[in-house]
């Protein structure tokens, strides 16, 4: 943050001294009152200093600034604030992430870095806090509580505990702990989970939450914890209960998951509630490029009949009060003045932004290049055994005959349900499959040794060749899902040699491939390149089949091994029953 000297800033609010900037015939937006009404805005130094209201056209006390930018009637709004993202899941490095969200106007962003931890444990978490200093967009650091989200269940690249929890929210940025997803382990109180959450609570940070379809006494019990948000409901009287209860909801808008209309259920239920905020999670580069960032919440809730006040309002004050940042959020007196100018509000069409007075986006592009002062980390994480096609074959408790094995089948909305199907063994393995059926594998790539454990996915639309990604929540093992075993393994091999990121094969050839080798998951290009890739990788992806509700081809199998969301996941240890967290055994019956 700037220095700055407050007797200035005072004195420029008195008009005893000219402002530094004025904005004149700007339509501010007020989040205390949710109104909309013309006003001339002062800076002085990083900070607002007055702002005078019209009354019957004109300024309601005279404002001279040094500098004077007339707004042309646009909307002014507070800087965004992302109270929950994951840098890795836009697939770049923080800086990256940074020029892009500032050209749609989000100013704060509280990240957890739990995708590279699960790859490379604290290094990964002090590489994300380290590259994200000393840029423009605030970055408020969250630490990690699931590494791995559930142990025992999975194998990731390291694991948390209590004590490294407490080490790492020693770091300046550290204002928490990240989404703690292993609710099961909260609700029971084992020791693992009980001892993160209570280290938050002991050095007075906050427990940010993760609770999907949990009601009643569990989800009391929850709070009683102390972890008191959600961005994962997914039904509106979800959302009412929770409200009601106390829990802070962050409207979320991702590339993966959308929430906003549900949302929109729930606020016309109740319409005075205060707890409620905005995150984005996951978005995927060429979507952040095309849709926007923290803007793409707001817009739409707007479009979902949240008034355009209250929505913005959502996006930045409520976040900042959660986080303690007592002089952000807002364009008034006093508060740091990072704002943009937007030229509709319904379309949330950013035109100008500013961060503490200096203006970075101008007519929506950057006015100067941004960049980590900590290069990126380029050691290669696919850490997997030799692998032949016999690895990516299922075999049979039986040579010859018919099998029941029980399948993964996805949703369009973006769960999952446990089905069987019958297939036949023919010398010992599973010879064919149904045209809705995928052979779906997880290797470990963090050095386990293991070979893949392979099962059966329903509905993830693959017509043809293989699929595979070390893009995999949250351990980030290496998923290939396939119609055949040939071009599952080259598409593993690939993946291998490139250190990580997305791949298609059919017919033995490469059909697309995005290389993201900074830890398997993120490439240290600017959104505006990586997104074509990404957009090529997508046209591919959807040419082969790939369809998962509304998800982009990019993120469709991201979740697969995501061992919090119901109702059952695959990791390199097997199926797993979420609401359980015990093992499903792959073969049902034999006959």
């Amino acid at each position: 943050m700037m220095k700055y000297s407050r007797n200035q800033i005072v004195a420029a609010a008195r008009g005893d001294i000219k402002m530094d900037l004025v904005i004149r015939n700007a339509q501010l937006v007020n989040v205390f009152t949710a109104e909309v009404y013309p006003a001339d805005i002062g800076i002085k130094e990083n900070r607002f200093s007055a702002i005078a209201a019209y009354e019957n056209g004109k300024p309601s006390f005279p404002i001279e600034g040094e500098k004077e930018i007339d707004a042309k009637g646009k909307y002014a709004i507070p800087g965004l604030i992302d109270c929950h993202v994951h840098i890795e899941s836009t697939m770049v490095t923080p800086d990256m992430f940074a020029r892009e969200v500032l050209r749609h106007g989000t100013t704060t962003a509280v990240i957890d870095p739990h995708e590279i931890g699960n790859v490379l444990g604290k290094e990964g978490v002090e590489y994300m806090a380290a590259a994200s200093r000393n840029l423009p967009v605030q970055f408020l650091l969250t630490i990690p509580s699931c590494v791995p989200a559930v142990p025992g269940v999975e194998t990731a690249g390291a694991a948390f505990g209590p004590e490294d929890i407490n080490e790492l929210l020693d770091l300046p940025e550290a204002v928490g702990v990240a989404e703690v997803m292993d609710y099961v382990g909260v609700i029971n109180q084992d020791d693992r989970m009980a001892g993160i959450v209570e280290a938050g609570l002991q050095k007075n940070k906050l427990n940010e939450g993760h609770l999907p379809r949990v009601s009643g006494k569990d989800l009391h019990a929850y709070l009683a914890a102390g972890v008191n948000t959600d961005h994962e409901s997914r039904k509106s009287d979800e959302i009412i209960e929770k409200l009601r209860a106390g829990m802070l909801i962050y409207i979320r808008e991702s590339s993966v998951s959308q929430f906003a209309d549900i949302a929109a259920e729930a606020w016309k239920v109740l319409p005075y509630a205060s707890n409620i905020a905005m995150c984005t999670d996951d978005v995927e580069p060429s979507d952040m490029l095309k849709n926007g960032q923290m803007s793409r919440v707001v817009r739409r809730c707007i479009e979902e009949g949240i008034p355009a006040p209250l929505a913005i309002r959502y996006a930045s004050l409520n976040g900042a009060v959660r986080f303690g940042l007592r002089d952000q959020g807002a364009i008034a007196s006093g508060y740091i003045a990072s704002f943009s100018l937007v030229n509709s509000l319904d379309e949330m069409d950013i035109n100008d932004v500013f961060v503490e007075g200096k203006q970075l986006v101008e007519e929506k592009h950057l006015t100067e290049t941004l960049s980590s002062e900590v290069p990126p980390l380029t050691k290669n994480t696919v850490s997997i055994p030799v692998l032949t096609e016999e690895d990516f074959q299922i075999t049979s408790p039986v040579q010859n005959g018919k099998v029941r094995i029980n399948t993964m089948e996805m949703l369009p909305i973006g769960t999952t349900q446990k089905r069987t199907v019958e297939l036949e063994a023919v010398n010992g393995v599973i010879s064919s499959l149904p045209e809705d059926c995928l052979y779906v594998s997880v290797t470990g790539r963090h050095g386990q040794g293991r070979k893949p454990f392979v099962g059966i996915l329903k509905n993830a639309g693959l017509k043809e060749g293989a699929y595979a990604t070390t893009i995999a929540h949250d351990s980030h093992n290496l998923v290939v899902v396939g119609k055949n075993t040939k071009d599952m393994l080259l598409a593993a091999k690939q993946l291998e040699a490139s250190g990580g990121g997305l791949c298609l094969v059919s017919n033995q050839e490469v059909k697309a491939q995005v290389n993201l080798p900074i830890a398997g998951l993120m490439a240290a290009e600017p959104v505006e390149e990586l997104a074509p890739k990404i957009d090529s990788f997508n046209q591919t992806a959807d040419s082969m089949g790939v369809k998962v509700g509304r998800r982009s081809p990019s993120m469709a199998l991201s979740s697969l091994t995501l061992t919090v969301i119901p109702e059952v996941r695959i990791t390199d240890l097997g199926l797993l029953d979420v609401a359980t967290q015990k093992m499903i055994p792959l073969f049902e019956s034999v006959e």
